[in-house]
């Protein structure tokens, strides 16, 4: 394990695509151009827009983002499937596009195909890494090795490349460390930290040296988040189960400024037996640098399925609470310190009218 962690950029590109790429192109079917028929009992299977040639699994809308960005298929992102879906045979992939609506019923998770009457995209082919019974049997593991993906192009799957040594992150995500330009020995502010991978980041861009408090209110994130610091060699890091939108401290009369430091040092574990120090928060001039990188209405992500309806004032509700961390951000940051502000909308409400 390396204790500094360099940039690693990984480009792949397909100017041309040949045969097998075009016929998966837009397709919602895999090609059959044998004729195949696995299914003689089922005779309106195609009618109703599942292949012939294929047994089908169904995986959750934000598995099949993932399956798009270059990602397998875990056994907990699968909803449904063929029934008789055996080890090592090719299956047709489709993602479930009712996932985030609150209108819309949620799929039981081990539904047979045919009582599956949802809408879904074809994602590409897959090879399936165990039987059905397994995909709802277990709660960890890999359940279907992705072959290749109905798009222009495939992207290869990194999982356990490198484990422990690799963390891999979204281009822009990569960007925003890069423009929050943490320097060695710096004392930096993470105020939506989870799942922590831009500041894991931020601490091997400072070579692990200074001081990074990482912060979400979620207790349960943080301990995740913990670990995951502590996997990649990035002690500098404090995580604190903290929320951003109250963490700014008043000095009270009789009482001195505290540094970060010295607040970090002073703070004992919570009473809730996860190992996270209980803070209730920081004074005013504070931090060298602060990354918010706040909850928001995600308009922007890449690829999506689907976008879910948002009204004017829901969206208005997100800068709102955007502007909570601000309002705090602002005086922790020292004078002349810096801010990284960013979010993974293109709504201007979120962005630039911030």
């Amino acid at each position: 394990r390396h204790t500094t962690l360099k940039d690693l950029v990984i480009i792949r590109s397909n100017t041309v695509m040949d045969d097998v790429m075009v016929s998966y192109y837009h397709c919602s079917i895999p090609p059959n151009p044998n004729n195949t028929n696995l299914f003689p009992n089922w005779p309106n299977r195609i009618a109703k827009g599942w292949p012939a040639s294929h047994r089908a699994v169904i995986v959750d809308r934000f598995c099949g983002e993932a399956v798009l960005r270059g990602a397998n298929v875990f056994v907990r992102g699968i909803l449904s499937a063929d029934a008789a879906v055996r080890v090592d045979e090719e299956i047709a992939l489709y993602a479930d596009l009712r996932g985030g609506i609150k209108e819309s019923k949620s799929v039981p998770r081990g539904l047979l195909l045919e009582g599956y009457t949802g809408t879904c995209v074809f994602l590409g082919i897959g090879k399936s890494h165990c039987k059905r019974s397994d995909y709802f049997a277990q709660s960890t593991g890999l359940g279907v090795t992705v072959i290749r993906t109905a798009g222009p192009s495939s992207q290869p799957s990194l999982n356990s490349i490198l484990d422990g040594k690799m963390m891999l992150q979204n281009l822009p995500s990569v960007c925003v460390a890069h423009a929050l330009g943490p320097q060695p020995g710096e004392v930096i502010l993470d105020m939506c930290c989870a799942p922590g991978g831009k500041t894991t980041h931020v601490a091997s861009l400072m070579s692990n040296e200074g001081l990074i408090v990482a912060c979400d209110k979620s207790r349960k994130k943080m301990v995740s988040a913990r670990d995951f610091f502590r996997s990649m060699g990035a002690s500098c890091i404090v995580p604190l189960a903290l929320d951003s939108t109250k963490s700014l401290l008043e000095v009270e009369e009789g009482e001195s400024w505290k540094s970060p430091q010295t607040v970090v040092d002073s703070a004992s574990v919570g009473v809730n037996d996860d190992g996270l120090l209980d803070a209730k928060g920081f004074y005013a001039n504070s931090f060298d640098r602060i990354l918010l990188d706040p909850p928001c209405s995600a308009l922007g992500l890449r690829p999506k399925l689907l976008v879910d309806a948002q009204s004017p004032k829901q969206l208005s509700k997100f800068a709102e609470y955007q502007r909570r961390f601000v309002r705090n951000a602002v005086p922790l940051l020292k004078p002349g310190g810096t801010m990284t502000y960013s979010t993974c909308t293109i709504d201007a409400c979120e962005n630039e009218d911030m």
